[in-house]
């Protein structure tokens, strides 16, 4: 190997050095391929792109300039105290913004194509249409005249600017969304119309009534959006827009029914029939508009197929019935609506919306929705400590058997529809539990309860006997048990424990149950009712013979001696049978009795043994 410091043999002495030629460089250290394919944290310049390009694409500016124009016209304009200059500006104002919302809708979408911005847009327009509504109440009270005439131009402006927007922008909407868009923008418009004439009439408890009912409307004009949700996604499908279903046109109802819960509490604000802050206004007061949106809710679930919505559409009515109940201090506050609620309905709100469940569980459980029939259940078992005049915790009433009644009748339904034995025997419990409690005061609970109790074994008999499922099958071996423990219990205890039952009765009944046994098994062919009868039999022998062991302890003194005895001897028998095997084949004879072996089998196993 040549030395690269040395000269080189081929050139003179006297020429000079070469250079030394350099060492090559290291190389680069190793690094996993974990290490290096870790994303870096990003700095705060990306977190500063990340939020601009969000700003950028949901664009949230125009939801801004709409409250802060809606605040500035509020402040700048005060229309309470009857000024028309005020009530001028302020209407032209909100009318003036709505048109400029809805020139900026038709210029994106013909000019610019961006559906994104328009939505945005397209739903502050509708919310400046309530904002108008809203806004004309105190117009209406100082001045009736002007501010009905106001009302109605504002419906007049919605509708004509609501069909030149669709036209201009060629956004499609059905016939059957549409007239009901029109019908609550004319409930948003007309209403506060129609309460103004109650006002100082004298008779506060029709302008109560007036106020309370604008729910219960609203919620009836949103279903008539049932044949539009019975068309299903194929109705709203080529609308002009890339929007899908269910965002076109549901988010549109969404925010209008957002804006009617909002109407609802400014009507009762804005009507008030004394000073302070009492109103009318209660969660109780948007339970029938709620309602009447679960019910579209349901029948969306039902119509395309959504598990999800289905699901939620069951849970909604308990939430509702959480927003039903008011307490002692709502009727304090409310000019005594709740007590005259009370008595011209006849019920509670939440005694109310209960049986409005329980009806809408109903109609699920015929139209098939699972879990439909245990959600029905639970309502009517609250309905059991719920009565008319039930507000909150502290009115609760003591239990009532007929909820229970109309529950096993539903069940029982079903369970014969389906062929359900667990449903069957939840039915049958709901009429015994229901039974028990219409009859509590009665002989029916005489004897510690033992009636109800043998009407449960009777219900798991004739269900275990009649159906022929899985939970059947076991509840034949459940019912052998039954018998048996309810046999010994009754044997075993003492007469007064039971409440002093005829000594005829407890004389027979060890006979009773097991003849009910042995009868039993021929039904079903269930050979562990054989053992339910000998075990019967056996407790009751056991206790008969202990008596009389008793008894004859008092005249023959070296009787336990003797006992003694003839049991060791008993018991030295068996040791010596055991080693011949003998009553190991008798118990593995009896098992394969219990366990229901053809006889032939038997045989031969035993002549094997």
């Amino acid at each position: 190997m040549i030395n690269p410091s040395s000269p080189s043999p081929d050139l003179p002495d006297d020429a000079p050095a070469l250079p030394p030629i350099p060492a090559p460089p290291p190389p680069p250290p190793i690094v996993p391929a974990s290490v290096a394919a870790r994303p870096k944290p990003p700095g705060a310049s990306q977190h500063a792109r990340g939020f601009v390009r969000l700003l950028y694409t949901q664009n949230p500016f125009y939801v801004i300039s709409a409250a802060l124009v809606l605040w500035g016209l509020r402040l700048s304009f005060d229309t309470s105290a009857g000024d028309a200059f005020d009530t001028h500006a302020l209407i032209g104002g909100l009318a003036g913004y709505t048109l400029l919302l809805a020139a900026a809708a038709c210029f994106l979408i013909r000019y610019a194509r961006l559906w994104q911005d328009v939505r945005s847009v397209l739903l502050l327009m509708v919310l400046m249409f309530l904002a108008m509504s809203i806004s004309l109440e105190d117009t209406l009270m100082t001045n009736p005249g002007f501010g009905t005439v106001a009302y109605l131009g504002g419906l007049v402006f919605a509708i004509a600017l609501s069909e030149a927007v669709l036209r201009i922008v060629r956004l499609s909407l059905p016939v059957l969304f549409r007239m009901p868009y029109y019908l609550i923008l004319a409930l948003l418009f007309l209403y506060p119309v129609l309460v103004h004439r109650y006002v100082g009439a004298g008779v506060d408890s029709e302008l109560h009534w007036l106020l309370f009912l604008f729910s219960p409307m609203a919620g009836v004009v949103f279903l008539g959006l049932l044949p539009a949700v019975r068309r299903g996604p194929q109705y709203v499908r080529g609308n002009g827009s890339p929007w899908p279903w269910p965002a076109y046109p549901w988010t549109l109802f969404g925010v209008l029914a957002l804006g009617i819960g909002m109407r609802s509490y400014c009507l009762c604000m804005s009507f008030p029939t004394g000073r302070g802050p009492s109103t009318v206004f209660a969660p109780y007061t948007l339970v029938p508009f709620l309602f009447c949106l679960n019910v579209l809710l349901l029948e969306i679930g039902l119509v395309s197929h959504l598990k999800r919505v289905r699901q939620l559409a069951l849970v909604v009515p308990l939430g509702l019935a959480a927003l039903a109940i008011t307490g002692p201090a709502a009727a304090m506050s409310d000019f005594g609506f709740l007590e005259d609620f009370i008595v011209r309905i006849g019920a509670s709100p939440l005694f109310c919306t209960l049986v409005a469940a329980a009806g809408f569980y109903a109609v699920a459980m015929l139209r098939r929705v699972p879990s439909a029939s245990f959600a029905l259940t639970l309502t009517l078992a609250a309905l059991t400590v719920c009565g008319p005049e039930t507000v909150d915790r502290t009115t609760l009433v003591s239990p009532q058997g007929w909820p229970l009644a109309a529950a096993a009748m539903l069940l029982l339904v079903a369970a014969l529809w389906r062929r359900s034995s667990a449903r069957c025997l939840i039915a049958a419990c709901c009429a015994v539990l229901a039974l028990t409690l219409e009859l509590r005061e009665t002989q029916l609970m005489a004897w510690q309860g033992a009636i109800p109790v043998h009407l449960l074994l009777a219900a798991v008999l004739i269900v275990g006997a009649t159906f022929r499922d899985d939970f059947a099958r076991a509840l034949r071996c459940v019912g052998a048990v039954l018998l048996a423990m309810v046999s010994i219990a009754a044997v075993t205890l003492d007469p007064s424990v039971l409440g002093g039952p005829p000594p005829t009765v407890v004389t027979l009944y060890p006979f009773v149950v097991a003849a009910v046994a042995v009868v039993y098994r021929y039904l079903v062919r269930e050979r562990i009712y054989w053992a339910a009868a000998w075990a019967t039999l056996g407790c009751w022998g056991s206790v008969v013979g202990w008596h009389e062991y008793r008894t004859a302890r008092e005249v023959i003194a070296g009787l336990d001696y003797l006992a003694a005895g003839i049991l060791f001897f008993a018991l030295a028998m068996l040791i010596s049978l055991a080693k011949i095997g003998l009553p190991q084949r008798w118990l593995a004879r009896l098992w394969r009795f219990i366990r229901g072996e053809p006889a032939a089998v038997l045989d031969t196993r035993a002549a094997d043994g």
